[in-house]
């Protein structure tokens, strides 16, 4: 692809945003380059991040050859009194004061070596920085100012034919998302299809994609169809697309301009009409400066490009979402429906290396194996038991209350490590099989499927315990 092709896609992907309220106010930055191949070149932005580098798709395109597709990332610190800068692995760093910088918070007026380019960063004017009305969208649920915003983006979105990346650490909420916009896009009685670019067989990545005839290779004793053409009409899930092995990205780009595919054994082009679009943990643009992506597929399944805040970056969210969880537990299933304010402090003061899924996991281990109708903080050490966690939880405010600690004191005595192992490991089995008897009136088929075990070992277990004999 042509870089003038590369520039029309980028630009005719600005997005006008959504009609919003009024919220904070943020500073816009200044860039000059005050020494290189683009000297004089200027700009302001207004907006919280600023890409600079060689690309179309950056904010601040510069010429120098020495500078990456994608050399860096920079926009005002959280304080506004400095400038927070990200270089997004450079072929040839980002350079402040001689030093050569990853992430670091600089002065306002700095001057910074990009490549060969001097160039001066200062902070200017404030603007506004506009908050959607929105805290839900398909399953998603927030109330951050950041994830309002990404709500009301994804909804504008859905009404456009554009190929959507969405951007997040794991268990945020990426496919989520994807199926939100499915479901209120012109796409929604299509159907849905799932990619998982980290399960693409090596030897078949191209018949997963395009499909094959029979007889196409060993093997192939009858016709299949790719899942471009099984999405027919609807939309095409790109789930860790930044694992999609390189040398298979020329012949994606090719279905995303052409909208045809070419099954493995066939000459025949067939159209295909879906709607792409993809998720990743990973940084593309740092991939795409690694040669471990194409820029030019970048720009086709970026036509828009979100990002979805960890969980820890927006703790007001969990009581939304705990209750959120609690709602959508079967009907007809037993488990408890409600949790105590003393609970519910505990699960916003936990961490979640996982994100939304771990504490949808917590809710729904602690929902079904609460002791009553509310879960409680016992109900949730008893989770964490369950799950082999071991508290990482904040310590709680002081206000006269506690949680109870599952580590011992640094002072106390310590037995033996296989004799303390074993000793835990007793515990929790008694107590997790007590409660699995409580919880389905003592039927041994009932526990086992309960508990995800061999009926069998199930057995055994309740007897080394002393809690059944029977059969």
């Amino acid at each position: 692809m042509s870089r003038d092709s590369n520039t029309r896609d980028v630009e005719s992907t600005r997005i006008v945003n959504p009609d919003r309220i009024r919220g904070p106010q943020a500073r816009g930055v200044r860039l000059s380059v005050i020494a290189g191949a683009d000297a004089g070149q200027s700009g302001v932005f207004a907006q919280p991040r600023t890409i600079v580098g060689r690309s179309a798709g950056c904010d601040f395109r510069l010429s120098d050859p020495t500078v990456s597709s994608f050399h860096l990332e920079i926009g005002a610190s959280e304080d506004h009194a400095g400038i927070r800068l990200a270089d997004l692995q450079s072929r040839n760093g980002t350079l402040y004061a001689g030093a050569r910088m990853e992430k670091a918070v600089i002065p306002s007026g700095a001057t910074l070596e990009v490549g060969s380019t001097i160039l001066r960063v200062d902070l200017d004017a404030a603007f506004e920085t506009p908050i959607a009305d929105m805290h839900a969208f398909g399953e998603l649920r927030g109330k951050n100012p950041a994830m309002r915003e990404f709500f009301s983006t994804l909804a504008r979105l859905a009404r456009t034919d554009l190929s959507i990346l969405v951007e997040g650490q794991t268990g945020t909420g990426k496919e989520l998302a994807a199926r939100g916009v499915h479901d209120s896009s012109m796409y929604a009685q299509g159907p849905f299809v799932v990619l998982d670019c980290t399960a693409i067989p090596g030897t078949l990545a191209e018949s997963v994609l395009f499909g094959h005839e029979r007889g196409a290779f060993t093997g192939a004793s009858e016709r299949r169809v790719g899942v471009f053409e099984a999405a027919e009409g609807g939309t095409v899930f790109l789930d860790e697309v930044g694992e999609m092995p390189l040398e298979l990205q020329p012949k994606l780009l090719r279905v995303l301009e052409r909208r045809e595919v070419v099954r493995v054994g066939s000459t025949t082009p067939r159209p295909v009409q879906v709607r792409v679009i993809s998720a990743t943990w990973r940084d593309l643009r740092t991939m795409i400066n690694q040669g471990k992506f194409r820029e030019d597929l970048y720009y086709r399944l970026a036509q828009a490009r979100l990002t979805i805040p960890p969980l820890k970056d927006r703790p007001e969210d969990i009581p939304l979402l705990v209750y959120h969880f609690l709602q959508r537990m079967p009907a007809n299933g037993q488990g408890a429906r409600a949790i105590s304010p003393e609970a519910m402090a505990e699960l916003v003061r936990r961490e979640y290396a996982g994100n939304v899924r771990e504490l949808k996991s917590a809710v729904e281990r602690a929902a079904m194996m609460a002791e009553g109708a509310v879960i409680t903080t016992a109900d949730l050490a008893f989770e964490r038991m369950l799950c082999g966690e071991r508290a990482r939880i904040a310590p709680a405010p002081s206000s006269g209350g506690s949680t109870p600690s599952m580590a011992p004191g640094p002072n106390e005595p310590l037995t033996p490590f296989k004799e303390a192992k074993r000793t835990l490991i007793d515990e929790f089995e008694k107590d997790y099989l007590q409660r699995l008897l409580a919880r389905t009136g003592g039927n041994l088929s009932r526990a086992a499927a309960l508990a995800g075990i061999e009926r069998h070992y199930l057995r055994d277990l309740f007897r080394k315990h002393g809690l059944r004999s029977d059969d």
